[in-house]
């Protein structure tokens, strides 16, 4: 009878031993959003910049969106949707998948598709490069 009041101590014993090594810890330290994550999200065209001079949106004819949609930690679609305000004619619309997403520090991100930078993100904006069909610089932000 001793014996087995030894052994139940003992396997208790071992048993509160088990469970105290095997609790885990909570992480104080929330973890950071990948870059795909940071970026997504539906951004508003506010302005657009070419020949040396921005123009805020009101003062253009064009109207549309730009959205940005997770696929991997490094990877997004991009969806932009730019229409003229008076006819409601593409400016630009296009639906590209597997856009490369690039943390390029400060709060800056490169956007890539087959090795070519067209667009970064910084803070709640996202712009956009291009060249018109007179081979004129632009670029379009949009804004969170």
């Amino acid at each position: 009878m001793k014996s087995t009041l030894y052994i139940r101590r003992i396997s208790l014993l071992m048993l509160l031993i088990a469970a105290s090594l095997s609790s885990c810890k909570k992480d104080k330290d929330p973890v950071a959003p990948d870059a795909a994550t940071t970026v997504a999200g539906n951004y508003t065209y506010s302005e657009l910049t070419f020949n040396g001079q921005t123009l805020p949106a009101s003062q253009t004819n064009l109207k549309g969106s730009i959205s940005l949609t997770r696929q991997t930690a490094t990877q997004v679609t991009i969806d932009v949707n730019l229409r003229s305000k008076s006819d409601n004619s593409e400016f630009i619309v296009e639906n590209v998948d597997g856009v490369e997403v690039a943390d390029l520090g400060s709060g800056t991100y490169g956007l890539r598709y087959e090795s070519e930078e067209f667009a970064q993100v910084k803070g709640n904006k996202v712009i956009l490069k291009g060249v018109d069909e007179d081979g004129v610089n632009f670029t379009i932000t949009a804004s969170k």
